[in-house]
């Protein structure tokens, strides 16, 4: 499989920058889940050594936010340790053992809704890509 060496910035429609590989380039292989696959699809657009622009919807990048992943949880089904606030990340470990991170969106005295939609789900985002060298 070829991988591939890229300088990147991924930013919000609004302007924010949200992840960059630029001073560092990223070395990765598609299908390797260092890239969404909606950005891995970009990069195999892009053409060699051409610094692109791709501007995707919300729903060609991240997907669309959703009601149902926001949860409203008790105080108490947090550790005691952690500090809650407003847009914290917090891991959660499922029976089964997987790992889900959630957002705290709201915190109503003991009720806590936290949001487990994907940080970007709902917004458009412009990566920008520059492909500095594809090993077969």
């Amino acid at each position: 499989m070829a991988s591939y060496k890229i300088h990147y910035k991924l930013s919000h429609a609004n302007g924010t920058l949200v992840d960059e590989a630029w001073d560092e380039p990223l070395l990765f292989e598609i299908g390797d889940g260092q890239l969404d696959p909606c950005l891995e699809k970009c990069v195999l657009d892009a053409k060699l050594g051409e610094l692109q622009t791709f501007l995707l919807s919300s729903s060609e990048a991240f997907g669309d936010s959703f009601d149902e992943a926001f949860q409203v949880m008790q105080r108490s089904d947090f550790p005691a340790d952690i500090k809650l606030e407003l847009d914290a990340a917090v891991e959660f470990n499922t029976p089964a053992g997987d790992a889900y991170v959630g957002c705290i969106d709201s915190i109503d005295g003991e009720a806590i809704r936290v949001n487990f939609n994907h940080p970007l789900a709902g917004a458009d985002v412009s990566f920008q890509v520059q492909i500095l060298n594809i090993n077969q």
